[in-house]
């Protein structure tokens, strides 16, 4: 399937944007003009990088060249390239979280969902508990959710991320979506979305859909800190906590905020 087919199919489920990942191979701005003309969304460069061991590279015209195949290295050579770096599931691999430990610093990001190796029986949850380990340790790292869609494999619309952009009618540009990926500026979603989160002074306000189960509060270790049942929470941030997130509940389906850093 071409982008002349798959950007229409996505832009059609109600997405404003998309990034084609070839392995190792970026389209040249050249032919990515070309693709833009037919997608009928914006449509984001880059690439996915590496035999094994995948890292995704977004907002590149170019492969960038690594210099071996240690992970940790070539994560660095890929962010000092200047692209969106994040580690591609981790459940595929024996070694995957030690992948992901071993980009924390380099990494912008890392698969927490990918709807294609859900397919597959691998256990996405444990992405999660991944994330939160990080975080706990003091380290920084987003989380993204995927389709990795592969149209012999799988069906689109099982994980994305909603990014947030300056409101307004003016163009929005993938330069702009990589920089707020970049930024930690978008949540992860399995279905339900964020209708707003508001962090005023010391208080989290956030809403979702009518249909949601509940939403979460999870702090250090993985522990949860509060919960709402329904499609709003309001919660006062409790001193002692080096981060927070939150979490939509829509019965097996979730959403997944960044996290929020608390200086001591």
């Amino acid at each position: 399937m071409d982008v002349s087919e798959s950007g229409p199919m996505f832009a059609g489920l109600g997405y404003d944007f998309m990034a084609i990942t070839d392995h190792n191979k970026a389209p040249d701005e050249a032919q990515w003009r070309v693709w833009q003309e037919q997608a009928n969304l914006v449509l984001i460069p880059g690439e996915e990088n590496g035999r094994l061991d995948h890292i995704l590279e977004l907002g590149v015209y170019d492969v960038t060249e690594t210099p071996s195949d240690d992970f940790s290295e070539r994560v660095r050579a890929l962010r000092q390239a200047g692209g969106f770096v994040a580690a591609c599931h981790p459940q595929e691999y024996e070694h995957g979280e030690d992948n992901v430990w071993a980009g924390v610093g380099d990494l912008h990001a890392f698969e927490i969902f990918n709807g294609l190796r859900e397919g597959r029986g691998c256990d996405e949850a444990a992405n999660v508990r991944i994330w939160d380990s990080i975080l706990t340790s003091g380290e920084r790292i987003w989380g993204i959710a995927t389709d990795d869609f592969h149209c012999q494999y799988t069906t689109p619309g099982h994980g994305w991320v909603c990014v947030q952009v300056p409101e307004g009618d003016g163009e929005v540009t993938w330069q702009q979506i990589v920089s707020q990926l970049k930024a930690g500026a978008f949540y992860a979603s399995t279905s339900p979305k964020f209708n707003e989160i508001v962090l005023d002074d010391d208080t989290i306000f956030a809403s979702s859909d009518k249909w949601v189960d509940r939403i979460c509060v999870i702090g250090p270790g993985g522990k949860a800190l509060y919960e709402q049942a329904g499609n709003e929470l309001t919660w006062k941030v409790e001193n002692g906590h080096t981060y927070f997130r939150l979490e939509i509940h829509c019965g097996v389906r979730k959403a997944w905020s960044q996290p929020f850093f608390l200086e001591a």
